[in-house]
This record gives C-alpha cells, structure tokens and sequence, in this order.
C-alpha cells in the first residue's frame, strides 16, 4: 500500500534557515471513457501525469505574494534575473518578499538564555486557480449516456521546502519544482486509494513537526474523511518512519504557521523554549504532543487562591483536544465549576466554598471528556525523587500533582517531564506552574511558571497526589 506524504524538512526553532512555503491551487482537469471506478481512477492518473508535466515546464510560475517578483523555477528564470542569478545566495530573495515571522519568538528572542531565532517564513504564490486550504469538495461523476466525460477538481497545493540562506538560488529553484511533483504525487495516490465508486475525494496537505527530530512532514488527507477512517494509513506512515506508537499525525495536530498564531489565545507547548538538562548527564522524557497554559487570574477569573487544579484540569483536557482524541472544547473555570454541580449534588459545597479540589472531583471530571486516569498519594523522598519517566515514555500526557499536607499551603501544578541521571538524588522534573498569576508574556511565563526543579520541588510538597491521565490506544 502506498503511503501518501510529501519530502520532509528539518525546522529546528533556533535556525537561520529559510522555509518557502508554496501555496495555490491547481486546476486538475481531463477526460475519461469510463464511469466504474477502476476507469475514473485511471482518469484521473492519466490527468496527473500531464498536471505533473506542467509543473515541470516553464508553465510553472511562483509570485512573492503581490510583489513585483516573479519566477520561473524550471527555467530559473525571474523578474529579478541580473540580481538572482543561479549561484546567488539564495537570502537575496529577501529584498523582494515579505517575511512572515512568528511575533511570539520575535518577543522570545530578546530572552538571552533561551536564544532563540525566529524562522523566517516566505510565502510564495502558485498563479494558478487559487482553492481555500479549508475547503472540502467532493466531485460525483455521472454518465448521462455521454461517451467521455470531463472533469476538474482544483487541488489545494501547501509546500514547504527548508534552504540554507547560503544555498545557491539555482539549487532552491529546483527544490521548488521537485517539492510540488512530490506533493502531486502524493495527492495522485490520496485519489487511487480513497476514491469511491463515482466519487473522488480532494486531496488536502497537513504539515506535522515531529518531537525531537524536529521534522516537518506533509501529509496528504482527503477532505472530509474522518481520523478513524486514516488510522490505517497514519498508520503505515509512522512504521514507514520508524517512530513509535503515539499519535504524531492527527489533523488537530497540525503545525502552527504564525500566520495562524492568533488563532489560539493561550500560550502552547512553553516548554520548548526552556534549555533541557545536559543531555551528557541526563536521559529526558518529556510530555509528548501539544498542549495550551492555563493558570490562576486567566481569562478574568478571581481564583488567586482556589484555581490552581482547576487550571490544571484545563491544561489536561486542552493536551487531548490538541491530540485528536477530543472534539469539545477546553472549559473555562466558570464552566468547570457548573458542570461539577450538575455531576453531583456533593460536589455542590466544595464549588460555593472555593475550596480546593480533591480527587474524588478531578477524577469524574476527566471522566466525563472520555479521560482515563489512575491517581495515587505518596510521600515526597528528596534522597530519591519520584521517577515518572516511564509514564512520559509510554503515556506522555501531563501528570496532576499537588500538594495533600493538611493546614499547610496548597500547591498544585502540572508535571511535563523527567531527566534521570545515575545519581538518583540529582532526578529534576519539568514543572508547569498553574498558580502563575502573571500575564500571558512568554518571557515572564518561561521565567516564572516553567522550569526544570530538583531537590528542593520535592522538600516543598512533603506529600503529595498525582494523576496521571491514559493515552488512548492506536494512533
């Protein structure tokens, strides 16, 4: 069976390097004799050839989006042709185009310890009939006693391609032309495999970063089928790229470009920006897939003193939104709250009062989202901290902890990690602070609510409760 993605690119977050992200939609069209399905696929595989073909002739034409910029990758040709030259460094496009960089890392990389550099993103306009990204169409094709029917399907074309700002502009021109054959070549085997009798699905590109490796896949999807349906296929793709059995490419999983930052209000996946332990001491798990911050006085609620599980609740359920394994909505607290009263009329007190919640709260909570969790209680040891590296490996959901000391101060947060060294005395944790009561400003976030704790994070808690939510089986 054939697996349907697109060439993969490297995008560490700290790089000079340039992403071209191509994007338009090309017009397929052709003819066929036949209406059975094995026809119609022919049809349509006959038309991708020509399709192809076009892209790889001076037909093909790219634009810097509305600037005065104009190429011809096939022929290297451009507007800019005495001062893009084929051994040009290819960072000279960026005097004609405009780059998108995202303003959440812009702000990040003026943080001196997290050294950060924004990729510089440049997007690129394919002048062919443009289609919507989220569009879903569908073409039935019927006979009508006709000898040939024609048909047109415009297909959304979404490609990347990572250059080294040095590289000569000629190489990257010819990047661009074997990038969109690929991706046309992954669209073709999405109609072979998903097309339905008379009816032939649109293709559609998702771009997936990788953890660790910091890869960026596409990965072609035909619109409107659901994620049970692509399991087979998500699954061929992971054994194909050898990586284990955790969901990587979900649709709600999704690279984020900046032009789509604003879309979510909270601040995703703050740890990434934090420095790891020494990798030559330490071995790291970590929290694995996407995940938004949540914390105490967001969003206008006064819960300084009572929320901290509450928040910790919503960063749990936002990481099984962000995985695909949930469609609702992460709650606010106000919600959390009303929904706990109309589970159970004991809860009732425990919300009138804002005290702080226990298990027997959380736990039907999470239920309720289809979220399955084993909780336990035990002593902190700083000689030998708790090791949950097991659970990051297998699991990778972020764990609930607090503190359980009665009359002493509360204390809750969210654990996102572990690095064990041969010492068991020198274990740090990744801790999320969720009783963060500051602004949603990535600089104060990664300098107050997120950081890598040892000793001292357990002689604070003396003993404690976690939750560990369970990852749903398949991927």
């Amino acid at each position: 069976m054939t697996v349907s993605f697109s060439l993969s690119s490297k995008l560490p977050i700290d790089t000079e390097n340039l992403l071209f992200r191509l994007k338009g939609g090309i017009e397929l069209e052709g003819v066929t004799n036949k209406t059975d399905e094995q026809g119609i696929k022919a049809g349509f595989k006959e038309a991708m050839k020509e399709l192809i073909s076009k892209v790889n002739s001076e037909a093909f034409v790219l634009n810097g989006l509305g600037g005065s910029l104009y190429i011809w990758p096939k022929t290297h040709a451009s507007t800019h042709s005495s001062e893009l030259q084929e051994d040009t460094q290819c960072k000279a496009i960026l005097k004609y185009v405009t780059v998108e960089v995202s303003d959440l890392l812009q702000k990040a990389s003026k943080i001196q310890f997290l050294k950060i550099v924004p990729l510089k993103i440049i997007n690129m306009q394919i002048l062919f009939e443009m289609a919507r990204a989220d569009h879903t169409e569908e073409i039935v094709i019927q006979h009508r006693k006709m000898s040939r029917i024609h048909f047109k399907l415009i297909l959304p074309i979404d490609v990347v391609v990572l250059a080294n700002p040095e590289e000569p502009w000629g190489k990257v021109q010819d990047q661009f032309v074997e990038a969109v054959t690929a991706q046309l070549s992954a669209m073709d085997n999405c109609i072979e495999r998903y097309t339905n009798g008379k009816t032939v699905p649109q293709p559609q590109a998702f771009h997936f970063e990788l953890p660790e490796k910091t890869i960026l896949t596409t990965v072609i999807y035909p619109a409107g089928v659901s994620d049970a349906i692509l399991e087979p296929q998500r699954k061929e793709l992971q054994n194909e790229l050898a990586l284990d059995n955790k969901p990587y490419f979900r649709r709600p999983m999704v690279y984020v470009f900046p032009s789509a930052e604003m879309e979510t209000k909270y601040l995703k996946n703050v740890h990434k920006y934090i420095p790891a332990p020494n990798p030559d001491e330490y071995k790291v798990s970590l929290v694995h897939g996407s995940y938004t911050f949540h914390h105490c006085l967001q969003d206008n609620e006064k819960d300084k003193k009572w929320g901290a599980l509450y928040r910790c609740l919503q960063v749990v359920i936002s990481w099984f939104k962000f995985q695909g394994y949930i469609d609702k909505p992460v709650p606010t607290v106000k919600e959390i709250r009303e929904m706990l009263i109309k589970m159970d009329e004991e809860f009732v007190p425990i919300v009138i009062a804002n005290e702080w919640l226990a298990p027997e709260e959380m736990i039907p909570f999470l239920n309720f989202f289809n979220i399955l969790c084993s909780s336990t209680e035990a002593r902190a040891k700083p000689e030998e901290p708790m090791d949950l590296s097991t659970h990051f490996q297998e699991q990778g959901t972020p764990v609930v902890i607090w503190k359980t000391v009665m009359f002493a101060q509360p204390k809750a947060c969210i654990l996102l990690g572990m690095a064990v060294s041969e010492d068991p005395s020198a274990r740090k944790v990744l801790i999320l602070d969720t009783m963060y009561r500051q602004s949603d400003d990535l600089a104060k976030v990664t300098e107050m609510a997120v950081d890598w704790k040892g000793k001292e994070f357990w002689n604070e808690m003396e003993q404690f409760g976690l939750i560990l939510p369970k990852r749903p089986e398949g991927v």
